[in-house]
């Protein structure tokens, strides 16, 4: 627990990522990389396309274009492109790279569906933090960057050094928002009921026991189930199955995957497992769901173009300006008024 008295800026001051280990990870179709464990924090950022991040002790996330996760843990963990995707070793994250621009590593076969960079770092932790008591897999809003900073700072001479220095910057932002981490880094009074129920909504799909979340928050097993379901009003695990009922719903309403995939993302190693708990909690079919969302963005008005209101826009003056006269005539100089001259009947 860190030293009381110290402000979350002074702790987070003292975080330092070093290292140059940088690649990029270019996955084709129904292709992944296993990135082997270390003592290190991975970072990756997809470029382009989206890809499905699976942690070893079960924490996974789908990540779309610019969006970034750490693996604070340093556990092993795979990337891949489609949920039955084959992996191959990403052996560029093995060691401590020192290049002066990252490397590029291609995965499976034919077109590129997904581009991510990549980077295995170590970590200095402020005095008396320890990455144990840190979430392994931390998703980070990078707001404070230009969507393609990431890209473009991979780029050119001093590229390595420069993407270790980012990743510190989007690290301390990551570690700063998040509302668990903030807890454990100032040293604020914990409230491990509301810990467990901040680590169920991070990870739903994470194989959560009522012995795991327990060790997780530093309690018994016994003590904190009661205290738990005397707080929520549900045990420990009913609120689990519901956050994956909820994470899934979200990602069938998006459209984007298959239902098999989303049964692994909700904490499922059976799809007709997942969908009869599905329907039980919902009362309609994962399929029935998926259905109903995109008939409701079939169905949605389209916002109009401003090249679509100014084609308009032309087409009506066509139509209203007195025949004889030329578009040129009609364009006025900025800042000039134009005066209409009555004419007496």
């Amino acid at each position: 627990m860190p030293a009381a008295g110290f402000s979350l800026s002074e702790l987070l001051g003292d975080l330092r990522l070093s290292g140059r280990t940088w690649c990029y990870a270019d996955l084709a179709d129904r292709a992944g990389c296993a990135v082997a464990g270390g003592d290190g924090v991975f970072f990756h950022a997809v470029i382009h396309g989206s890809v499905r991040l699976a942690c070893a002790g079960g924490a996974m996330a789908l990540l779309g274009p610019g969006e970034v996760a750490m693996v604070l843990s340093g556990e092993a963990h795979a990337l891949r492109t489609d949920a039955s995707a084959s992996t191959r070793p990403h052996d560029a994250l093995r060691g401590d790279g020192c290049g002066d621009l990252p490397l590029v590593r291609g995965f499976g076969e034919g077109r590129v569906r997904a581009r991510v960079l990549s980077g295995r770092l170590r970590a200095t932790w402020p005095d008396g933090v320890s990455r144990a008591g840190l979430p392994a897999l931390l998703r980070v809003g990078v707001d404070l960057l230009r969507a393609d900073a990431l890209a473009m700072s991979g780029m050119g001479a001093g590229s390595t050094a420069l993407l270790t220095r980012l990743a510190e910057a989007v690290m301390v932002a990551g570690l700063r928002a998040d509302p668990a981490c903030r807890s454990i880094l100032s040293g604020e009074k914990r409230d491990p009921v509301e810990e467990a129920m901040q680590l169920i909504s991070a990870s739903p799909a994470q194989p959560w026991t009522v012995e795991s979340l327990a060790r997780a928050v530093g309690m018994g097993r016994s003590n904190f189930a009661a205290q738990f379901s005397g707080r929520v009003g549900k045990a420990p695990m009913e609120l689990v199955a519901e956050r994956r009922m909820d994470h899934a719903a979200m990602l069938l309403r998006q459209g984007r995957m298959k239902i098999a995939e989303i049964a692994e993302l909700a904490g499922y190693g059976s799809e007709a497992a997942f969908s009869r708990r599905f329907s039980r909690h919902f009362g309609v079919t994962p399929s029935q769901m998926r259905e109903a969302a995109r008939i409701a963005r079939a169905g949605a008005t389209p916002v109009p173009s401003f090249r679509a209101l100014l084609a308009g826009a032309r087409e009506r003056a066509e139509r209203i300006r007195p025949q004889g006269t030329s578009p040129a005539a009609e364009r006025i100089a900025p800042g000039h008024v134009l005066a209409v001259r009555s004419t007496p009947h």
